[in-house]
């Protein structure tokens, strides 16, 4: 057994041989061994066994990815783009990208294709992205996957039938959007007969595996009877769950079953936090009601001039209940001094948003 791998096998050991096995594996990338400086990279910069050093780590995975190392190169990548260990560089991510790219690796096949979808570093590329999702998604990697299966969905020719394959593959790797969006287009009927029972099914795999967007739809086919029998606590406890998860529509739908008292006993103060948190998230309907509580004091302390800010903000949003709203504030002097010029503006206001903002 070389050093390498006896280094390697005392890492799984107890204190007093992590300690020997590291110094073998040190001793390993001193020596070349670029398997070595990868792993070496990889305990510094997170953290195993030792106190994490991300500059140490950035040190060794440089080693091997000058070397050659697709793996190493991957993760030096990392580091530059989110600034770990490194000065963060977003070019020079991606361009350690690109070299474990044009060795094949999938997972830095992946991030390149995000950067060329999303303009980032290169110019917008989406044919660009969809050959590198595919290469990727080719060689397993279920984040490609579930991309691929996005852009035959919503790209500029859509096809269904390959998108649902492109999701089937990630889904069946454990991916909750890829489960999630099965249960969409079932749903939906998207290319395909509806099937509410199928788009539960894959939502309840998805939500379990803590998919907001899927806890929010199960929860809805559950508060109103959609392929299941109504069950609105059941409704409730998804809508929470997201809400945990920081899904302003979660948000919304808990704040919504505070005030109507729908699966949960009826709190005023609980619909008016849940509200007021979903707003921050900029969600247009929450922002529409938490400036509503604020005006009318439900929930909270009556703060018309509160409510103010929150309608401007919401209408800013494309809300035209906010601006009909503040229009009737301005005229009645709600918080504000009574304006008829502002109020006359946001009236007109309330007819552009509705008509698309045009």
């Amino acid at each position: 057994m070389d050093t390498f791998e006896k280094g390697k096998e005392l890492l799984q050991g107890d204190e007093k041989q992590r300690i020997e096995g590291l110094k073998l594996i040190m001793e390993s990338a001193g020596s070349g061994n670029l398997d070595a400086c990868f792993l070496l990279g990889g305990i510094y910069v997170n953290g195993e066994g030792i106190e994490r050093n991300p500059e140490e780590g950035a040190k060794w995975y440089r080693s091997a990815a000058d070397k050659g190392d697709a793996d190493s190169q991957y993760c030096l990548g990392m580091l530059y783009e989110y600034g770990d260990g490194v000065e963060q560089n977003t070019a020079e991510a991606a361009e350690w990208y690109r070299k474990a790219a044009e060795q094949n690796h999938p997972d830095a096949m992946f991030v390149l294709g995000l950067f060329y979808e999303e303009g980032i570093v290169f110019e917008k590329d989406i044919k660009k992205a969809e050959e590198l999702y595919r290469k990727s998604a080719l060689r397993g990697n279920p984040d490609a996957e579930f991309s691929m299966g996005v852009l035959k969905q919503y790209g500029d020719n859509p096809n269904i039938c390959e998108a649902m394959e492109w999701y089937c593959r990630a889904a069946e790797k454990g991916d909750a959007r890829a489960q999630c969006a099965i249960g969409y287009l079932y749903d939906e009927g998207i290319g395909m007969d509806r099937d509410p029972l199928k788009a539960a099914k894959w939502y309840n795999v998805a939500a379990k595996g803590g998919d907001a967007r899927a806890q929010c739809n199960l929860g809805y086919m559950y508060d109103n009877g959609i392929g299941l029998a109504v069950n609105h606590q059941e409704a409730f406890r998804l809508y929470m769950e997201a809400a945990n998860n920081g899904s302003d529509i979660g948000q919304y739908n808990v704040a919504e079953a505070y005030r109507t008292g729908s699966g949960i006993e009826k709190d005023d103060k609980e619909a008016a936090k849940w509200y007021r948190l979903s707003a921050d998230n900029d969600n247009v309907l929450a922002i529409c009601n938490i400036a509503y509580c604020y005006q009318n004091g439900i929930g909270v302390n009556k703060d018309p001039a509160e409510a103010v800010k929150w309608y401007i903000r919401g209408m800013e949003l494309g809300s035209p209940d906010c601006a009909h709203n503040l229009a009737v504030m301005y005229e009645a002097g709600d918080g504000v001094a009574v304006d008829q010029e502002k109020s006359k503006e946001y009236y007109s206001k309330v007819k552009e948003l509705e008509n698309g903002g045009e």
